[in-house]
């Protein structure tokens, strides 16, 4: 049995922790609150549909009542919503997250915004006595489960020293990259890299499965070479068992890369081959797989390679 000196030690301990006030439950933000609530954090929870609120306060989280109150009751509040717009209404809103927050709390959005966004939340937090950083994440929902993600984070070094034991449960990597927005825009690069490694891994792979090589054997031959990679591992098996479950949305995945080519066309930055992997993903959404994992992109490939315009190849 642990003594009781240690005991009282553990509990000062744990009253020593952040209230954290979690916004936004859905794929990748219910598993995160989860592993906050095991990590014997309080959290407060809100999201837009009821069943995941439901199911993080049966694992101990409490039910927010309003925004109102959890940003009220909180000392940290983190944000994990779908889009810029909601983010900008939820958090900058008349009645949103800041105008709510106490003086020396702390605001942290984890969802992918504009870097522009993100510095406007922070100079509007500072204005009411409260630190934010902007602090982006790249795993997927795999990593959000198994608390593996990397969380990439722009604001001040005093905020992020402040949020570190809370990074800590929720990924394996948080470094701060600098100042507000800094996060975001080293989340921008991360999502122009995945979608370009995609495209080239389903080539790739359509390139295999048309000559008829054991598929086993090749991944394994271009795992152990310089084409192997962390998405060739991740996203291989759903390409080739045309099994789609979202482990990151392709209407998602457009939505980052919208934000991309904006600051690029702001910053005069060339993405031509964003440009052309947005293009397959926008086929991809259009014939009805905006849900699907991104890494559906490959049926934009292989419906390329298998067009029926009537015509008969002459001799």
């Amino acid at each position: 049995m642990v003594p009781s000196i240690w005991q009282e030690a553990l509990a000062l301990l744990d009253m020593e922790k952040e209230t954290i006030g979690f916004v936004g439950l859905g794929l990748m933000g219910k598993p995160m609150a989860i592993n906050l609530l095991k990590a014997n954090y309080v959290v407060i929870a809100n999201s837009r549909s009821i069943a995941p609120i439901d199911e993080v306060v049966a694992l101990g989280a409490k039910r927010a009542s309003t925004n109102d109150a959890l940003a009220t009751e909180s000392t940290v509040v983190i944000t994990m919503l779908p889009t810029p717009d909601v983010t900008r209404t939820v958090v900058l809103g008349a009645d949103g997250l800041l105008s709510k927050m106490t003086a020396g709390s702390l605001f942290i959005d984890m969802g992918t915004e504009s870097p522009s966004l993100a510095q406007e939340i922070a100079k509007a937090a500072g204005k009411v006595g409260v630190e934010a950083l902007d602090a982006p994440v790249s795993g997927g929902d795999i990593g959000a489960i198994n608390g593996t993600l990397s969380i990439m984070v722009g604001g001040e070094t005093r905020a992020f020293e402040r949020a570190k034991e809370i990074f800590s449960v929720l990924g394996s990597s948080a470094l701060h990259l600098g100042g507000p927005g800094s996060g975001q825009i080293v989340k921008a690069s991360n999502q122009i890299m995945v979608a370009g490694i995609l495209a080239s891994i389903s080539e790739g792979l359509a390139l295999i499965e048309g000559c008829g090589i054991d598929m086993d054997q090749a991944i394994r031959a271009l795992s152990g070479g310089r084409a192997g990679s962390a998405l060739l591992s991740a996203k291989a098996n759903q390409m080739l068992e045309r099994s789609y479950a979202p482990g990151f949305k392709v209407d998602l995945h457009l939505k980052d890369l919208g934000i991309v080519a904006e600051y690029a066309r702001q910053r005069g930055i060339a993405i031509p081959v964003t440009s052309l992997a947005t293009q397959l993903l926008i086929a991809v959404e259009a014939s009805g797989g905006g849900d699907l994992d991104h890494s559906a992109i490959i049926e934009a490939i292989r419906g390329l390679g298998h067009i029926d315009l009537g015509v008969k190849p002459t001799n």
